[in-house]
This record gives C-alpha cells, sequence and structure tokens, in this order.
C-alpha cells in the first residue's frame, strides 16, 4: 500500500477498501468513511471556517489530495498528522500554511498548485523530512535560501511561481537536490536546461526506478524504499 511513493499514482491500482474519490458537487457524502481509508481524493469540499478543524481524525491516511476546496490555511489538519503525501490543487482561497507544522514527523511529500495567494512561512519550513516539494503557481518567493531548511529534499518544482530575487544558485548549493522543474524568466540567473545539467548526478545515490503498472509507466526515487539517509 505505497503508492503514494509513485511520481504519478494509478489510482485504478487501489483497493475500494483503501481508497475513495468524492465530489462533493455531485454527492454530499458525510465524512463516515474518512477514518478507515489511506488514500483519499476530495473535489470542492468546503471546510467549515475555512480550515480543517472539523476534519475526522484518520491515523491510517498515507495520502490526501484536495481540489478546489475553499480552505484559507491548515489549521486542523493534525487531524490526520501521520499523513505521508498531501496535494493541494485550484484552492484558490489558501493564503498560509498555518497549521502544516504538525505533520512535522511523517510527511514527505507536499505538492500545492494553482494557490496564487498561498505564501510561506516557519510552519513550511518545519518540514524537514520533505523528499519532494512542489510549489507550483503559488504567491512569490523573495529568495530560495529556505531550501535549506530541508536536509533530504531530492525533488523541488516551481512552475509558475516567481522567485524574487531571481537566484537560482541555492538549488545548485543544496546538497541532494538532483531535480528541479521551473519555467525560465529573465531575471533568474541560471536557465531551466542548464541548471539541470548542473544538478543531475549531484547524489549517485539517487536515482529513479522505473515502476510499470498495467501498461503504463512512472518512476519512483529509490530514497522511498532505502529507508536510508543518502
Amino acid at each position: 500500500m505505497d503508492f503514494w511513493k509513485n511520481n504519478t499514482i494509478r489510482f485504478d491500482d487501489i483497493s475500494e477498501e483503501y481508497f475513495i474519490n468524492i465530489d462533493y458537487k455531485k454527492n454530499k457524502s458525510d465524512m463516515n468513511f474518512f477514518q478507515s481509508k489511506k488514500y483519499i481524493i476530495l473535489w470542492y469540499y468546503a471546510c467549515n471556517g475555512n480550515d480543517f478543524i472539523n476534519f475526522p481524525i484518520n491515523n491510517k491516511l498515507d495520502y490526501l489530495e484536495l481540489n478546489w476546496a475553499n480552505n484559507k490555511s491548515f489549521r486542523g489538519i493534525e487531524n490526520i498528522r501521520g499523513i505521508k503525501r498531501l496535494e493541494v490543487h485550484y484552492c484558490t482561497k489558501l493564503e498560509n500554511d498555518f497549521g502544516l507544522s504538525s505533520l512535522q514527523e511523517t510527511i514527505e511529500w507536499l505538492h500545492i498548485d494553482k494557490s496564487k495567494k498561498f505564501e510561506i512561512s516557519s510552519e513550511l519550513l518545519s518540514l524537514k523530512k520533505l523528499k519532494v516539494l512542489c510549489l507550483n503557481s503559488c504567491g512569490t518567493i523573495a529568495s530560495l535560501d529556505f531550501l535549506e531548511n530541508f536536509p533530504d529534499l531530492i525533488d523541488f518544482r516551481f512552475v509558475d511561481t516567481n522567485i524574487l530575487d531571481g537566484n537560482l544558485k541555492p538549488i545548485i548549493e543544496h546538497p541532494k537536490l538532483s531535480n528541479a522543474g521551473f519555467i525560465d524568466k529573465r531575471h533568474y540567473n541560471y536557465k531551466s536546461n542548464d541548471l539541470k545539467m548542473l544538478i543531475k548526478g549531484k547524489n549517485m545515490f539517487i536515482k529513479k526506478n522505473p515502476v510499470l503498472t498495467d501498461g503504463q509507466e512512472t518512476f519512483r526515487y529509490n530514497i522511498f524504499d532505502s529507508g536510508k539517509r543518502v
């Protein structure tokens, strides 16, 4: 049940016993299902008070994906403090990372996409176990100096998110970062292709292992299975 480690998850491979996908525009389901699932996708979930204070407790959850939810922060997210991977897409009201620090003991993969109001603070910086961080189409980030807070980070993506000072050198200087995804901008001091060549193979122990399911291929970073710090 470690599908969350794959770059692309094929949810068809996950038994209904462990996975549920609910569109709240079509199905006004209650949350009775929540405590028994390990993989949950929610569409148009309306958070009471624009946070997760009333979220049910689930200590089994490995993966949560929110699409078009109305949350402004992550307050209350400690109810799923055992989570390994959190994805947030098109949550356009999201403003800050308050509450994320409660996940610092377990979360290894964080993906926030299309939240232009979102700004980072010490809450996100406390997630020391992150290996993959995606902040795509988020609010402007002053600089990338914050990357030093994530000693195990190997993959950082900031597509359509502006780095104000234009200095991408912290990506090169990070001891483990071996993949970066972004869109070239005039004020950046490195082009995407040039930077990728500079960090490629930085850590010889980090590899993308192919994963083939039902004829479709994705990959998984080997460090998710090694249990080792590399």
